[in-house]
């Protein structure tokens, strides 16, 4: 009797413990697209050197594989990707299967270090670069180069997404309840699914290579301190912005000497991007048509930015050297940048020409 009670206790204490995380699991062989399905146009994906390539039109390639039954929950998502000048792709967690078009489920992390040409892309000019939570929360600098292979490793736990670019926090993300989405975006929400590559058109020619995955137990915990924004208006004026590719740059926060990790974990769950995350000497000549507005004491004004729209002046944001996150500032900042009407073509990107 005691060697079964002995027993007995041993398995409910082994039920009630958290589990461990998995080993690093494969997701492609390296010889062929086993495991992965592309929705259409499947001659836009090849295999080369043991790469999966993208080189086509639009098509997205689905993680139809046997690992979790390609139902993803808490996991950590890993792959080396190598971009062209000019490419635009994207990698898509807790998304599902579907037939062509661009997918509606699940978030698009998104994958580009250079702009093409803007006269190529009708005079757009892509703000939200490698590491973005693309349209959510966007980093406004891109962290790796061109041609040269980098990791990426996207963590996901309960509500929480994080990117990481050669092991460096690039976004995170805490999704709150009843999320506000753009009206195309409404299948943004974090659940399960599975996984998806993007081939964004023929002159985006991305490589992926060792992708792996690795399960995390299901009571995993989210990062200390990434939490969604209590704030209702302000994340939904960040998200909007950030959908709208306004880039939400400020040239004027510094990081302080200490509690640096907190001052990060708010500028990175409200999407901002510093100067100090700019190419050296990017935010210090600023050309003749912008305008450097300072709200560090007041919010700016609305008349103001108007009359800058209205002359063609480009803007940008300055918190005016402060070493500390005020989330009430960025929040009359985007207040007063709604109210004015300003969208991304009213805004200065170092190292970016001047929308027209």
């Amino acid at each position: 009797m005691k060697r079964f009670a002995w027993f007995g206790l041993m398995a409910a204490a082994l039920a009630a413990a958290p589990a461990v995380a998995q080993e690093w699991v494969p997701l492609q062989n390296g010889r062929s697209l086993a495991g992965w399905k592309a929705a259409e146009r499947p001659e836009s994906w090849v295999v080369e050197d043991g790469a999966f390539v993208a080189k086509g039109e639009r098509s997205h390639l689905f993680y139809v594989g046997k690992v979790a039954q390609h139902d993803f929950r808490n996991f950590e998502f890993s792959a080396e990707v190598m971009t062209s000048p000019g490419a635009n792709s994207g990698i898509y967690v807790h998304t599902r299967w579907q037939g062509p078009g661009w997918p509606a489920a699940g978030y698009e992390l998104q994958v580009i270090n250079s702009n093409p040409p803007a006269e190529s892309m009708n005079g757009y000019i892509e703000h939200k670069m490698t590491g973005s939570v693309y349209a959510v929360r966007n980093s406004y600098v891109a962290p790796a180069k061109d041609n040269e292979w980098f990791t990426y490793r996207i963590r996901v736990v309960g509500k929480t997404v994080q990117t990481f670019i050669d092991d460096k926090l690039v976004c995170e993300y805490a999704e709150p309840a009843n999320a506000p989405r753009a009206a195309d975006k409404q299948g943004r929400s974090l659940g399960s699914g599975t996984f998806a590559l993007q081939a964004h058109d023929p002159g985006s020619v991305v490589k992926y290579r060792n992708m792996k995955v690795r399960l995390l137990p299901q009571d995993a915990a989210p990062p200390p301190g990434l939490v969604a924004i209590e704030d209702r208006e302000l994340d939904e004026l960040v998200s909007t912005a950030s959908n709208d590719n306004i880039p939400l740059i400020d040239f004027g926060l510094t990081p302080p000497a200490t509690d640096a990790d907190s001052f990060w974990s708010q500028v990175r769950r409200h999407g901002l991007t510093l100067t100090s995350e700019l190419p050296a000497g990017a935010g210090t000549n600023i050309p003749g048509a912008v305008v450097l507005f300072f709200d560090r004491d007041q919010p700016p004004s609305v008349d103001v930015l108007k009359a800058a729209k209205v002359a063609g002046m480009k803007v940008a944001f300055s918190s005016g050297g402060v070493t500390s996150f005020d989330a009430a500032r960025l929040k009359a900042r985007l207040q007063a940048i709604k109210a004015a009407g300003l969208g991304w073509k009213d805004f200065w990107v170092p190292g970016k020409p001047l929308a027209k």
